[in-house]
């Protein structure tokens, strides 16, 4: 008798549970290699281009993408890959923020973000974004 006086609260914590953001672990080495990094302004605003590459780990896929855009959209635009979105905004110059997202699902619809950001100087053409933020959502 007690076992279905708490069934239902076993089953909503579950339920509470599944939903809940997940947490990844963070590994120090993963990181995203740009090539070709380049920005062209007038007076309308800034638009930029970017090759990136994230190397496949054992709990995130890999990819090899471009990404353009203009630094005057607040929000992240995707790339050729749309997995991966990207947002470039000047910060103090001659410096840039670029800021990257990788999405992807897993199996059980599991759904996983990656985020990394970095200040640049222009006319600096390859650096590395380290991945700072990553969680998910079962």
């Amino acid at each position: 008798m007690q076992l279905l006086a708490y069934l239902p609260l076993a089953l909503s914590t579950l339920g509470l549970t599944a939903a809940s953001p997940i947490r990844r672990s963070q590994s120090p080495a993963l990181t995203w290699h740009v090539s070709n990094f380049t920005t062209g302004c007038s007076p309308g605003g800034c638009t930029y281009n970017f090759n990136i590459f994230g190397i496949a780990t054992a709990n995130t896929p890999g990819f090899n993408t471009t990404c353009s855009g203009t630094d005057t959209s607040t929000e992240l635009t995707a790339c050729a890959d749309s997995q991966v979105r990207s947002r470039v905004q000047p910060a103090t110059y001659p410096q840039w923020n670029i800021r990257v997202e990788h999405a992807w699902t897993e199996p059980g619809d599991m759904e996983f973000y990656d985020f990394g950001e970095t200040n640049v100087t222009s006319p600096t053409r390859l650096f590395t974004i380290p991945v700072t933020e990553e969680y998910g959502v079962a």
